[in-house]
């Protein structure tokens, strides 16, 4: 990976220092993310890649979030043809069957109460370098085609719970690495009146191991006495998946 990400640095800096490339515009984009496959399923907290001790497990309960995106064209030489870098940040919070599961597990706690303080969102930022073609159909409508590749950086937030008992009182923190991965996107859009843009575009931003410091602080309720345990724990793995609707602004 650190070599993936040295190629892409290295690439970068000729594309922007090139002198045979002078960037010509840029735009900036809104949308909605719909993840898809596994990163949208969620069953119970055995096949979840947040909670589960299997590698293999990676259904990982995002919903429907939200996008925002700058990207840079430079001209090539070519008629229509640009080199584009592309910076992304996607939020996907917890999806409607997970956020159910959350609460019917509280509601259906039995010898005390759970109360679910923090639970996981995944924030993701690719950049990636690729290529776009418009055909303008007349001065004002273009449509283009997309695609380019690099590395995205994945957050995942962290999951508290709290479970008290008549004695006791048990705090659970997962802390969740951050990891890279090899990323891709492909898109198609519409320009018009080279001000305003209207694409669907597909992002798979690759696959990665879930890893993460829990911490476990059970005190006792009567003389306040506490003890914290740490665990480093190997979990599921987190694919993000995902098909955009984004509207953008050229400038």
């Amino acid at each position: 990976m650190n070599r993936l990400l040295k190629v892409f640095a290295l690439t970068l800096m000729m594309v922007v220092g090139g002198q045979a490339m002078a960037q010509t515009r840029g735009a900036m984009f809104l949308g909605a993310s719909f993840p898809m496959s596994d990163f949208a399923e969620f069953d119970a907290f055995d096949d979840f890649a947040l909670t589960t001790n299997e590698f293999d497990n990676d259904d990982a309960g995002a919903g429907i979030g939200f996008n925002a995106g700058l990207k840079w064209y430079f001209n090539v030489g070519v008629q229509g043809l640009g080199v584009m870098l592309s910076v992304d940040g996607f939020y996907n919070g917890p999806s409607k069957d997970l956020k159910n599961f959350y609460r019917e597990t509280e509601d259906s706690f039995n010898g005390g109460s759970l109360k679910y303080k923090a639970t996981p969102q995944y924030i993701n930022v690719p950049a990636m370098l690729g290529l776009n073609y418009i055909y303008h159909i007349n001065p004002n409508l273009g449509v283009y085609v997309e695609a380019g590749a690099g590395g995205n950086l994945r957050f995942i937030t962290s999951m508290e719970s709290v479970i008290k008992g008549v004695e006791t009182q048990i705090t659970k923190l997962q802390e969740y690495d951050k990891a890279f991965s090899f990323a891709y996107q492909a898109g198609i859009g519409v320009e018009v009146a080279k001000n305003l843009v209207i694409g669907c575009s597909f992002y798979d931003l690759g696959s990665a191991a879930v890893t993460g410091e829990q911490t476990i602080k059970t005190k006792t309720l009567i003389d306040s006495a506490s003890n914290t345990e740490n665990d480093f724990r190997e979990l599921g793995t987190v694919h993000p998946i995902m098909v955009l609707g984004r509207i953008g602004f050229s400038f």
